[in-house]
């Protein structure tokens, strides 16, 4: 069986309801979805490979555990996961060295617990800059991904908490979401999507900090321009709450963030955190050094 063969079985496992939000996560909404077959073209097509389809959260484990066993695959219990995708990854032929660089830009591991060169497996900062580069491979990390396809909730904590702040002139539209990673992945994409945004981070000491706090908790505040149609219409501030899940393989989730988006004209340069009001929620942490 080949590979591609192989993921449209297993996505027609999914029901139809969580397939075709997996085609408009993966097609960014852009895509017209008439029918089924139509979202897995869609997945098949603007997915970057076929094992980022299986690690997908909406792709559960369940799942890949059923089509195993009627494929008539041996696995020994207890499985993770990723031992299933492994598994299934062998049964398809799908190389080392492929899955090695699937890996390797796998959107679901922000820093791996292995990865001591940026933080130790205890969370405590090793070097005065481990903290930074962590910032900055994050925040490169989440607007990539956030305007490519938009973030999953699995990055999430089922405990996150999101405040977005729309400012126009004189008023500000604030909503916010709680305990619902869905509906925070879901409204990020939304704000993007419906403004046709691109978000432009300014990945420099200005425009991007983190400061960890004594219990490993990393605070990370990060500014940039608002563009639609390589035009820029504004300026953001956005701070995040991360932390380790010792359910997920000690990989870094986010607990909260705040948004801020501002309509703005005339921008002449990258905006920095010293122009930012959540900067005192960044400062109110002590010092990782």
């Amino acid at each position: 069986m080949t590979a591609e063969n192989g993921i449209k079985e297993l996505l027609s496992k999914l029901e139809e309801d969580d397939l075709l939000s997996l085609s408009r996560t993966v097609t960014q909404g852009l895509l017209k979805i008439n029918s089924v077959d139509d979202a897995i073209k869609g997945i098949l097509k603007y997915s970057p490979d076929l094992i980022s389809i299986l690690r997908r959260k909406i792709v559960t484990r369940d799942i890949l555990f059923t089509y195993l066993d009627e494929k008539n695959v041996e696995v020994r219990l207890p499985i993770t996961k990723n031992e299933l995708i492994d598994k299934i990854a062998d049964f398809w032929n799908i190389s080392r060295t492929s899955r090695a660089v699937t890996e390797h830009n796998n959107t679901q591991t922000v820093c791996s617990q292995e990865d001591k060169g940026v933080l130790s497996a205890n969370g405590q900062s090793q070097d005065p800059h481990t903290v930074s580069a962590l910032a900055e491979q994050f925040i490169k990390w989440f607007y990539d991904l956030l305007n490519l396809q938009g973030i999953g909730s699995e990055h999430f904590f089922p405990e996150a908490k999101l405040k977005l702040n729309i400012f126009s002139g004189l008023n500000c539209d604030t909503s916010v979401i709680e305990d619902s990673p869905e509906e925070i992945a879901n409204a990020l994409f939304r704000i993007k999507v419906q403004n046709n945004l691109f978000f432009n981070p300014n990945i420099s000491p200005d425009g991007v900090q983190g400061k960890m706090d004594p219990h490993g908790l990393v605070l990370i505040l990060a500014c940039g321009t608002l563009h639609t149609q390589g035009t820029c219409v504004g300026v953001f501030e956005q701070v995040f709450s991360l932390a380790r899940d010792p359910y997920c393989e000690n990989n870094w989730k986010i607990k909260n963030c705040e948004l801020n988006l501002r309509s703005k004209s005339g921008v002449m340069s990258q905006p920095s955190l010293c122009d930012s009001e959540l900067t005192s929620n960044l400062l109110s942490l002590p010092s990782s050094n």
